[in-house]
């Protein structure tokens, strides 16, 4: 029975191969902080969701988190941004029915050339905007205005920041009310 994530045997015992099947899972999602030439965040607004993020998405079986963070800026914008680096780890714990999950933030910058050339896919994000300190935020949870913060205060201080979200992700409901500012500098 294959037991390696490429569908072949991984040749280890099977003692070995049931241990790490029993092991607990998570789900993992990775995004993209992007600053444009003002300092100002890329945001976009799901379809499928009331509420704006980071570009981004869901982990597929085998792909890194970087991977997927690229994968998804380009099929959501087109664009495939020079991400700098890991700027932030966040831990959401399991609410039933979703899994624990690892959020991986990414962070980079695009240029006004690559701003103009982004386009949306339609089943996929409904809009997008970049939104500076100063700026009237769109619909956002409280967890991710506090993601959004804290990773563009990791990027600018050349940080990784980590920390756990103990705030329940309800999208699927009403959004939160949001703070109105985000602080990228």
């Amino acid at each position: 029975m294959p037991d390696a994530p490429s569908g072949k045997s991984s040749g280890a015992p099977p003692a070995e191969s049931a241990y790490y099947a029993s092991l607990a899972r998570s789900r993992g999602s990775a995004g993209a902080l992007l600053l444009d030439a003002h300092d100002r965040v890329l945001l976009a607004k799901p379809s499928y969701k009331p509420v704006w993020d980071l570009p981004g998405g869901v982990i597929d079986a085998g792909e890194s988190p970087r991977e997927t963070c690229l994968r998804e800026v380009a099929e959501e914008l087109a664009l495939t941004p020079v991400l700098d680096r890991l700027i932030g780890v966040i831990w959401i714990p399991p609410w039933p029915p979703r899994a624990p999950s690892n959020v991986f933030v990414f962070g980079g910058r695009i240029s006004a050339e690559e701003a103009a050339g982004i386009r949306m896919r339609p089943e996929e994000i409904a809009d997008y905007g970049f939104f500076g300190p100063d700026d009237q935020l769109p619909p956002m949870e409280r967890l991710t205005v506090r993601k959004v913060t804290t990773c563009a205060a990791g990027l600018r201080n050349g940080e990784t920041v980590y920390y756990e979200e103990h705030e329940k992700p309800g999208w699927y409901g009403t959004p939160d009310a949001a703070p109105t500012r985000v602080e990228t500098r």
